[in-house]
């Protein structure tokens, strides 16, 4: 993981269980369409059917391409879904792991309040996170820096995937 992904997770942090909850509603929105779909009945005879009667290969087929394409945003869905919450688990294991005033720091600057999410949150100035803190703002920026730094070689370390 890089610096900027380590900070774009910090910052969608709290927001994962939502875009969880989003993915498992798009798997029920794509079961519900997908059980919409009913494959016409084979004709056997080898007779033309009357007008509007799609019981021929190709209609089958364009049919089934349809069912492939829900089948194909779940597992999709699916992988996303293990994807963010391999992200949750790892990082809030990481961040428990660490300094308290660095994990203080960081949900002041990258993290926001979990209780009062907004879609575009604005961080904070370095002299705000710095006053909460009670330290100066270069030694705000330069323990932020470390955090993100130790969180980054932390994920390329393979923890990630020994904590799923």
């Amino acid at each position: 993981m890089t610096v900027e992904e380590v900070k774009h997770l910090l910052r969608i942090y709290y927001d994962i269980p939502q875009m969880i909850a989003e993915e498992f509603a798009t798997i029920r929105n794509c079961r519900q369409e997908e059980s919409k779909i009913e494959l016409p009945a084979v004709n056997m005879t080898g007779m033309p059917s009357g007008k509007g009667m799609t019981s021929d290969r190709t209609a089958n087929q364009a049919l089934s391409s349809q069912w492939q394409y829900y089948e194909n945003e779940v597992k999709e869905c699916g992988k996303r879904i293990a994807q963010l919450q391999e992200q949750q688990n790892w990082l809030g294991t990481a961040l428990n792991r660490m300094d308290p005033i660095d994990r203080q720091i960081l949900q002041l600057a990258f993290m926001g309040d979990k209780h009062h999410r907004r879609k575009a949150y604005r961080r904070p100035p370095w002299k705000e996170v710095a006053d909460v803190v009670g330290y100066s703002e270069s030694q705000t920026r330069e323990r932020a820096r470390n955090a993100v730094t130790k969180l980054k070689l932390l994920s390329n370390q393979n923890v990630l995937a020994g904590m799923a």
